[in-house]
């Protein structure tokens, strides 16, 4: 059986680096000053993400609470899950056979929470908090998916985690800010020893929010990067302890998939749920529609891959539902505005709309209206779409070259160049409806602005 063996940081000898006001400088993610900030809490508890590193965790707690700053009866411990909607069944069913019988012999008290709505005013569902767990309570009232379909995106790879801090860091943050009464909370992440970065993110992301608090709201430790253990130190842990090859726990929409488990892996799983990867599919193929460069990754696509991977279920399903479904022909119009020159931030702070200072090499804030014109069978859309080129004088643009399926559009207005700004597209397009009427902020003026002497 793998041993376990705490052992302190090394620490230079100048000793952790803290802000002026105390706090733990940010980069500092494993120094004692972090770990003493986390054991002075009267509320602990642990981010459970349902995957291998957060499990390794649970069970080591489990096995020596107090080498972890924890109560040996629990009585200040509670674990907590915040569910995105869209999880893998054997990551669901790993959990529920092996993880919560353990929860339950120790009365570990077990928190599942959900996202209440779109908006964060809808606040946060409970999902169960109990010390008697028997179900991973896997979808809440507002999805992951449900947010994806309903704009017609996919996660972004240029924007980092946004998908993780919306659906997972701020049901979990608000429940327990509205438990702590104003006390610092400690909260244990499942980092293992590869994921520094992740660490010192979250402690930059974490120095903020103390900031704008007024006082520390979250006192942050990451056992395993203490322990030095790398993934597969993790995996042979949880191996020992529970008999199973435990998976990474992931989104199977995820846009780094091929980060949060190997690539080979992820496509084995997508053959084992076809369904799962009909549905991403045909996320990633609405998104297409409204934007040849919303790919699930970030230089193909998933439709290449799993083609690629001869995942004929996983196709057959996609194009199946495809057929089946309520089709829409959408206008979508981009208004894309030239940024700032880097020398008006210097001389004019961080609001500035003087024209003489924007530059259409620069790319600025690009604004987006999608409205569904039409919607019916597959065939009737693309009927509607035809008639509407010959009405317009416009061809029917039928391009492979973005998605392999094909993608129908006719435009109205098309960028002369697409590294200029300051200036506008416009187009119909067909694909699954579902996308929600929606325009951003400001949209049009900005359209006014820039379509009034074309």
């Amino acid at each position: 059986m793998t041993s376990l063996t705490l052992f302190e940081p090394d620490l230079h000898e100048a000793g952790p680096a803290t802000s002026s006001s105390g706090m733990l400088a940010p980069a500092e993610v494993a120094s004692a000053e972090a770990l003493e900030s986390f054991r002075a809490t009267t509320r602990k508890s642990l981010n459970f993400g349902l995957g291998v590193d957060s499990t390794a965790l649970a069970l080591a707690i489990i096995n020596d609470p107090a080498a972890f700053g924890v109560a040996e009866d629990f009585s200040d411990f509670s674990i907590v899950t915040a569910m995105t909607g869209f999880e893998f069944p054997d990551t669901i069913a790993d959990v529920e056979n092996h993880v919560l019988p353990l929860l339950r012999e120790k009365g570990i008290r077990y928190t599942q929470v959900a996202r209440a709505g779109r908006k964060d005013s809808a606040g946060v569902a409970v999902l169960s908090d109990t010390t008697n767990p028997g179900k991973v309570f896997s979808q809440g009232p507002w999805t992951l998916m449900d947010e994806l379909e309903e704009n017609g995106t996919v996660p972004q790879y240029a924007g980092g985690h946004a998908c993780s801090q919306k659906h997972k860091a701020f049901p979990v943050e608000r429940l327990q800010l509205q438990q702590s009464g104003g006390q610092t909370v400690g909260k244990l992440f499942g980092y293992n020893a590869d994921e520094r970065k992740r660490a010192v993110k979250a402690n930059k992301f974490q120095a903020r929010r103390n900031k704008k608090a007024g006082h520390e709201t979250f006192a942050l430790d990451y056992p395993l990067l203490r322990l030095g253990w790398s993934r597969e130190h993790v995996q042979g842990y949880v191996k020992d302890r529970l008999g199973i090859d435990m998976s990474k726990s992931y989104c199977p929409v995820c846009p780094f998939s091929g980060v949060c488990s190997p690539q080979p892996d992820h496509l084995r799983r997508l053959r084992k749920y076809p369904d799962l990867a009909a549905r991403v599919l045909r996320l990633e193929y609405v998104a297409m529609a409204l934007n040849d460069n919303m790919s699930l990754y970030k230089k193909d696509t998933l439709f290449a891959r799993v083609t690629d991977d001869q995942n004929d279920e996983a196709l057959a399903q996609f194009n199946a539902r495809l057929d089946e479904e309520t089709w829409a022909v959408y206008r979508l119009r981009r208004a894309y505005t030239p940024g700032r020159r880097p020398e008006c931030t210097t001389a004019h702070g961080d609001r500035c709309v003087k024209p003489e200072c924007r530059d259409t090499s620069i790319k600025g804030t690009v604004y987006r209206s999608v409205e569904t014109v039409r919607a019916g069978s597959r065939t009737e859309a693309g009927a509607f779409l035809r008639n509407a080129a010959t009405a317009l004088g416009r061809p029917v643009e039928h391009s492979t070259k973005a998605h392999g399926i094909g993608i129908d559009r006719v435009h109205t207005r098309v960028r002369p160049d697409p590294k200029a700004y300051g200036t506008v597209e416009d187009f119909y397009v067909t694909a699954p409806a579902g996308v929600q009427d929606k325009a951003r902020d400001g949209f049009a003026d900005v359209w006014a602005a820039l379509t009034a002497d074309k």
